[in-house]
């Protein structure tokens, strides 16, 4: 799971790094599961380190826990596989509250 969660990390890293200077900009809140299906990996992993920290933030928690991460990225396959329509960050929102 560690060497799982270091290769997203990095993965993400250097799609930062990768990504050109006129990258789109994309309001997560927008997002639904069926445009997940069309992202690569790495844009994947962007986008749900992204919400991670923004609820994070929203919590005052300045803590990355890697088994809530993991656990919420369960979340989104699971939602998304039940309703395509569904919107990444209310999966995630619901997710970090329950």
């Amino acid at each position: 799971m560690k060497k799982f969660v270091a290769g997203l990390s990095l993965a993400a890293a250097l799609a930062f790094t990768a990504m050109p200077a006129s990258a789109e900009s994309l309001d997560i809140a927008t997002i639904k599961c069926s445009d997940i299906a069309e992202m690569d990996t790495d844009t994947i992993a962007i986008i749900l380190s992204w919400a991670d920290g923004f609820l994070g933030g929203r919590a005052d928690d300045t803590n990355f826990d890697i088994e809530r991460f993991s656990a919420n990225a369960d979340s989104v396959v699971k939602a998304c596989d039940q309703d395509p329509s569904k919107g990444i960050l209310s999966i995630l929102k619901e997710a970090d509250a329950g």
